[in-house]
């Protein structure tokens, strides 16, 4: 019985070794899968605030627009206001933005693009879009 008990030992040197690094493997893919998702996580939440910034900068012109009662981007009393927006549009902190104010078809449309630096040539900006009719 001693003779089998060897040589069982025998056969099974190693295998705790290897079950070892087999769970450090397991481990590490989890760990790395769990840093993948913070950074999804932290992208996501910058590109949120990009939108919301963008959606305030639309509003104010709207507010604006409002206020003078004329969606008529060439009204002498709007496009001071205009000028003034895009330029607030571009030092917004929202990367490579810009911001125009369209009227087609009786409908005026305010749009602000931006496109993060990080991002490619290929990849299409990204924009925030609102139309209103003052009648």
């Amino acid at each position: 019985m001693g003779a089998n008990k060897v040589r069982n030992l025998k056969t099974q040197s190693g295998i705790l070794l290897i079950e070892c690094l087999l769970s450090i493997l397991i481990f590490s893919v989890g760990i790395l899968g769990l840093v993948g998702l913070r950074a999804l996580s932290t992208q996501n939440s910058a590109n949120s605030e990009q939108r919301t910034m963008a959606a305030d900068l639309a509003n104010d012109i709207v507010a604006q627009m409002w206020l003078r009662n004329t969606s008529l981007p060439s009204d002498p009393n709007l496009s001071g206001d205009i000028v003034t927006w895009q330029n607030r549009v571009i030092a917004s902190g929202l990367p490579n933005a810009t911001g125009t104010v369209i009227l087609a078809n009786g409908v005026t449309t305010v749009t602000v693009t931006w496109k993060a630096p990080s991002k490619g040539g290929t990849v299409s900006a990204n924009q925030f879009q609102t139309t209103l009719v003052i009648s």
